[in-house]
């Protein structure tokens, strides 16, 4: 087995943990901010394993796509209704499709690079697009995660919550 093919099935599986760990939100359910953290940081890996082994190093486009999705993820962020168990540190949101999407995408384009690359041995083109869609979706969600936790978790009201449970009210904030 080459580095390669090796980095391309830790990308997938990285790829994967994000779109597993991001479960509770399709839900709409209340998690923990670790549990918050986690599809965020996968993604990130998973973009960053992605851009390693990029045969084309486009590093303008690839600092171009990050602006965009943290510009993007934070406009998503700032605009979901959060509320917060201040006691218990659950947060939750109402039932959001964008960061399922997102990590969908990811896991997606990694499973792309894998089978094209490692699996058909096609060579890239060596434009590096494939690495920026994910590392503009890793942005996305990283922003969305640090949007909602930092700035609009704080600001939430108060309401008791269960962890992995929808307490069924309607979020305020």
């Amino acid at each position: 087995m080459s580095v390669p093919f090796i980095s391309h099935l830790v990308a997938v599986l990285l790829a994967a943990l994000a779109l597993w760990t991001i479960r509770f939100e399709f839900g709409g359910k209340a998690a923990t901010r670790l549990e918050w953290a986690t599809p965020a940081t996968f993604a990130v890996l998973a973009a960053v394993v992605l851009v390693a082994v990029s045969p084309g190093k486009r590093f303008e486009l690839w600092a171009a796509v990050i602006v965009i999705g943290l510009l993007a993820g934070g406009t998503a962020g700032a605009l979901k209704k959060v509320n917060q168990d201040h006691g218990r540190l659950l947060i939750r949101v109402p039932p959001a499709w964008d960061g399922c999407t997102a990590a969908a995408l990811l896991l997606l384009l990694a499973l792309l690079r894998f089978v094209t690359s490692s699996l058909m041995g096609r060579q890239s083109s060596g434009f590096g697009v494939l690495a920026a869609g994910a590392t503009f979706l890793a942005a996305y969600l990283a922003a969305r995660y640090i949007v909602v936790r930092f700035y609009k978790a704080p600001k939430s009201i108060h309401l008791d919550m269960t962890h992995g449970r929808d307490p069924h009210r309607t979020l305020a904030h």
